[in-house]
């Protein structure tokens, strides 16, 4: 969807209804969303969108922005702010604690993609692009943009380093178990 595309559909989400005799006034509002500059960094884009200010924390907490900062192309599934809220609080608090820095930024990586991939190019077929972490993603383009079985709900947000994905889950990378 382009910016304006976005735009659009925001503020036509914005209205009031005219309650039934004896309801309750609903009204509905949408924050204004400022429209990302693409000649920005994966970084300053999201700053602009206005959707992921969690994750802009979580990115400073773990070191990681001056790297996203960087040349790229980057492919970010960034988790929008209701991703982090639906995470447990605890786990948020215990993550930005800076004893456990290298997790958070192990988290983060899995959310990136050394690669400029956008819905088209991505195409209608499933692929296995590798995470910074070094894991492996399920991306399927054959009904939308998914991420390991999440929808993409804001795509192809484009920068002038890479292309922000935003998605409402935080994706968990796969747990290594030891054998005993």
């Amino acid at each position: 969807m382009k910016h304006a595309q976005l735009t659009a559909a925001l503020v036509a989400c914005l209205f009031a209804f005219t309650p039934s005799a004896g309801a309750q006034e609903r009204f509905f509002v949408v924050a204004e969303a400022t429209a990302p500059n693409p000649d920005g960094n994966v970084l300053e884009v999201a700053a602009a969108a206005g959707q992921f200010t969690r994750f802009l924390e979580a990115v400073e907490a773990a070191g990681y922005a001056e790297t996203l900062r960087g040349e790229g192309p980057f492919t970010i599934f960034a988790p929008t702010d209701e991703a982090f809220r639906r995470m447990e609080q605890p786990e948020w608090t215990r993550l930005m604690d800076p004893r456990n820095r290298d997790e958070l930024l192990a988290l983060l990586a899995y959310h990136v993609v050394a690669e400029r991939i956008t819905s088209e190019s991505a195409g209608a077929r499933m692929t296995r692009p590798e995470a910074a972490s070094g894991f492996r993603l399920t991306l399927d383009g054959r009904d939308g943009l998914r991420v390991n079985d999440t929808l993409v709900a804001m795509p192809d947000i484009t920068a002038s380093n890479g292309v922000l994905h935003g998605v409402n889950d935080v994706l968990s990378p796969p747990v290594m178990v030891a054998s005993r």
